[in-house]
């Protein structure tokens, strides 16, 4: 009796069996459990009509011309379909905003449509499952997201490049464990950071075939025995290709990981950059941002606080939280269509790409208002003994002294130079077999003449300024080729409605 007891549904107090037994799907005789639809699913659609619905309305829309063109709907019928999505799109579906959702969102929309239309609108549904259309939304969703990203990261890249073809003869000092340790200039570094980031930005685009292939067609993972088109709702929908392997096109959210691990290493080379900068922005002062990008401490009158680049840094650092909430969600769980992989593990992956996209436009933001202090930065190489290695090196290969032995003196000197209240190794050290060693160990010359191994000398950073501008120029190309293909596929699709007249 008791085991009974425990086993019945339990009603709210709003709600009567026979309220739930309305949704009797012919197997399933109740509703799911109230207390487990409130964790599982929203009570009704208002969050759904700003994120899933509409693009269950564009699916619908490809869907209806396709099952038309196979004979397997009217043309009467989809018109009617098409009238009704149409309105509800003007409206921004807010008809539906209130309708219950007990089975989430993709069947309370497809009720009403069955309300509004007639009964034969679940015959959209022929050919396809909620596995399928679902996997379809999630990419149809993340178009947006994507190209924002990779937009922002290609405006950064750009403003990093025009900064360091301003900056290429800018005398820069070289920081190792946050003491300045060689002369570089200011256009090495940021053609530095320019590298990392374009190669963030080809792992980001690697992944836009994925993005751009169709699952729609797949089903519930068996594909169908239905004369369907997926390669026609592909071509309505934008997607370059349609379905290869029904099973893999419900169970992999391979492009969640892909795009957040990507995030991920795009984050990790932004925090380091940030903190680079909070570096030069610090007690050393050899730059500045203007006041719109600082903050105010709310007791010390002097302070002008970086703030945004601490939130860089936090922000960037939660994208790795993402990808290890959707990894781990996926991890151990079978090849099929999945909730804990379809709905837990791919939730994360707006927030990852949100977090990242906003720290790249903090950087933008910084870059694009930096403000160099070549004086600080003078007078930093001219205190710091920069020209130390380049003196040990030049002993070597001039007086037949061994680099270690060379190395040694050097560092003797130095430590003689601190005592005497001076930053001149000239001046302490006699230097036989260098020909005017003022000028050797210059740390202009130094800058300037550091062209093996992807140094700092202008001819050097232009070169791989070049280059990266031209690696630019190419994935702008891809970006603008894909969007214009999302745009051109909206346009055939109302093309398609059209013709039926």
């Amino acid at each position: 009796m008791l085991r009974l007891i425990a086993q019945m549904p339990q009603l709210t107090s709003s709600e009567t069996r026979e309220d739930r037994m309305l949704h009797d799907t012919g197997r399933i005789k109740l509703t799911l459990d109230p207390e487990a639809s409130a964790i599982v699913f929203d009570p009704d659609l208002r969050r759904a009509v700003s994120g899933e619905v509409p693009f269950y309305a564009e699916i619908d829309r490809a869907q209806a011309i396709m099952l038309e063109r196979v004979g397997l709907i009217e043309r009467g019928f989809i018109k009617k379909v098409i009238v009704e999505l149409d309105r509800l799109q003007a409206e921004d579906f807010q008809s539906l905003a209130a309708v219950p959702s007990p089975r989430g969102s993709y069947l309370a929309y497809e009720d009403y449509l069955r309300s509004v239309i007639g009964k034969e609108a679940s015959n959209l549904h022929l050919g396809r499952s909620r596995n399928d259309i679902n996997a379809t939304v999630l990419k149809l969703k993340l178009r947006k997201p994507y190209q924002e990203l990779v937009g922002e990261l290609l405006e950064l890249l750009q403003v990093l490049c025009g900064l360091a073809r301003a900056h290429l003869a800018t005398t820069f000092p070289l920081h190792t464990h946050r003491q300045a340790a060689l002369p570089s200039t200011l256009a090495h570094h940021l053609v530095a950071f320019a590298e990392a980031f374009s190669r963030d930005l080809d792992a980001l685009l690697a992944v836009h075939p994925l993005l751009n292939q169709s699952c729609l067609g797949a089903g519930a993972g068996g594909g169908t025995t239905l004369p369907i088109l997926p390669e026609l709702t592909a071509k309505l929908l934008g997607f370059a290709s349609s379905p290869v392997n029904s099973i893999d096109s419900v169970a992999s959210r391979d492009l969640v990981l892909r795009l957040l691990a990507g995030s991920a290493v795009l984050g990790s080379n932004l925090s380091r950059v940030a903190e680079t900068l909070l570096l030069w922005l610090g007690d050393a002062e050899l730059a500045s941002l203007p006041d719109e990008l600082v903050g105010s401490s709310s007791a010390m009158p002097h302070k002008r606080n970086p703030f945004l680049l601490e939130l860089v840094q936090g922000k960037s650092g939660a994208v790795v939280g993402s990808l290890v909430a959707a990894i781990t969600g996926m991890h151990s769980t079978p090849f099929t269509n999945c909730a804990a992989v379809g709905t837990e593990a791919a939730r994360h992956v707006e927030a990852g790409i949100d977090n990242v996209t906003r720290s790249v436009r903090i950087m933008k933001l910084c870059f694009s208002r930096l403000t160099v202090d070549q004086d600080a930065a003078r007078a930093m190489l001219d205190r710091s003994f920069v020209n130390a290695m380049e003196l040990a090196t030049l002993l070597t290969v001039t007086t037949g002294l061994d680099f270690r032995s060379a190395h040694n003196e050097v560092g003797r000197s130095v430590t003689t130079a601190i005592e005497h209240g001076t930053s001149s190794l000239v001046a302490i050290m006699p230097i036989g077999g260098i020909s005017d060693p003022e000028v050797s160990l210059s740390p202009d010359v130094i800058a300037k003449t550091a062209r093996a191994g992807g140094g700092s000398a202008p001819e050097t950073v232009t070169a791989a300024l070049a280059e990266l501008e031209d690696d630019v120029q190419r994935s702008n190309s891809i970006l603008r080729e894909l969007v214009a293909g999302w745009a051109r596929a909206g346009k055939e699709l109302q093309s398609a409605i059209d013709s039926l007249g």
